[in-house]
């Protein structure tokens, strides 16, 4: 099981909507402001945490006091200030230093420059600072090891920048989301900043849909911006958890037929389990008008069941399948060699939780003992199972006998 942060950014996120999550999700402010305040530029920089409604939900919003400044720092000073800090772990700044790299990499591609020449307000403003870097600190300190996003929504329409009006998202914010499935509004606002871009495209995928998440806390961030009524309000859900695999699950495609050849269904199992089936079985049905007809049935992962689908389409005069995923409880298996008067033979060996074994001969192994030697195959299963068992029981002797030799040496 690993501890995850998974947040729900359905109204946006941005650098202090994300800070202000983790703190209502768990994270000590002291923990936040010890480790901030120990950063010397932040020195005269104040945190804190409001109460506020948004909509129908109770958030919490960051309260950050900032000394006025005139200063736009590039990358190479917001890394300096990071990395002489001796308050912040080697992993805080690591992280801080990525997305800041990040960040400041894609707006100088934006704007066709050189990393180096990046001054931007969003790249080394104070406010950025404190979201970067206390963002990491409360994954630190909540003891958070993975990160993901349900999905990230993002707004249309234009917006005003210090540089003039542009599209939303803002061409950093889209360069740094590249790669991740992105939710359009329809919105007319910006609703994921870049610093809040560079943070998740710097530390968190997108949950798999075949994972199961536990939450165990979930906390609410609210934004500066007060939503139009009638709109979501303007906050991040985060939850802490932990991610467990779903139960193992198959698919199960069935379809009826009644108007095809007896002769194709031999060829039709076969480019199933070509395919990929794990089984394939097929039961005599009444039909509608009482025709006698066939049901087939397929089994397969679920990860093929349009594959297997098609193949019954094509390949039958059916034309629609029924699928439904179903729970699969398997024990662990294996494939054993074991040693016959008569040559070698293959069993697969099942064992369960409690450590009982059982096992079944494995039919071509078999066969072809039976072809060799002239004995029926029925007498081969049990030649096989002796021998299996046979060598089992020696196995279990020799590892006592060594016991009590060590025992003795003792």
């Amino acid at each position: 099981m690993t501890k995850t942060l998974l947040i729900d950014p359905f109204s946006g996120a941005s650098g202090d909507m994300l800070l202000a999550s983790l703190v209502d999700a768990g994270c000590p402010l002291e923990t936040l402001r010890d480790g901030l305040l120990a950063v010397p530029a932040l020195d005269g920089v104040t945190i804190g945490v409001e109460r506020v409604e948004r909509g129908v939900f109770a958030a919490s919003r960051m309260v950050i006091g900032l000394p006025e400044e005139h200063t736009h720092r590039g990358l190479s000073a917001v890394r300096e200030i990071i990395e002489s800090a001796p308050g912040l772990s080697a992993g805080v700044r690591e992280r801080s230093i990525a997305a800041f790299t990040r960040l400041a990499t894609v707006e100088a591609r934006v704007h066709g420059m050189d990393v180096d020449e990046i001054h931007f307000h969003e790249v080394g403003a104070l406010d950025a600072i404190v979201d970067v870097v206390g963002f990491y600190l409360a994954i630190e300190a909540l003891g958070v090891e993975a990160m993901r996003y349900t999905r990230l929504v993002v707004g249309t329409g234009q917006t005003n920048s210090m540089h003039g009006e542009i599209p939303v998202p803002a061409p950093a914010t889209l360069e740094l989301l590249a790669g991740h499935p992105l939710a359009f509004s329809g919105r007319h606002e910006e609703l994921i900043t870049p610093t809040a871009a560079a943070i998740i495209a710097t530390s968190f995928e997108a949950i798999d849909p075949g994972t199961c998440f536990v939450p165990e806390s979930v906390g609410y961030g609210a934004g500066t911006r007060e939503s139009k009524k009638g709109r979501l309000p303007n906050i991040l859900r985060a939850a802490l958890g932990r991610l467990e695999e779903m139960p193992a699950e198959v698919a199960i495609i069935r379809t009826t037929i009644d108007d095809m050849n007896p002769e194709v269904y031999g060829y039709v199992m076969e480019r199933l389990f070509d395919g990929g089936a794990l089984e394939v079985y097929y039961q005599p049905v009444m039909m509608k008008k009482n025709r006698p007809g066939v049901e087939v049935t397929v089994i397969g992962e679920a990860a093929d069941e349009d594959r297997l689908a098609g193949l019954l389409l094509v390949h039958t005069s059916t034309i629609g399948v029924r699928v439904a995923r179903e729970r699969r409880v398997e024990l662990d298996r294996r494939v054993e060699t074991v040693d016959t008067e008569l040559g070698e033979a293959r069993v697969k060996v099942a064992g369960f939780p409690g450590g009982d074994l059982k096992m079944s001969p494995e039919y071509e192994s078999c066969r072809a003992l039976a072809a060799s030697s002239g004995r029926p195959l029925i007498e081969i299963f049990d030649i096989v199972r002796v021998a299996w068992q046979n060598a089992r029981d020696c196995a279990a002797s020799r590892a006592s006998n060594n016991s009590a030799r060590e025992n003795e040496s003792n």
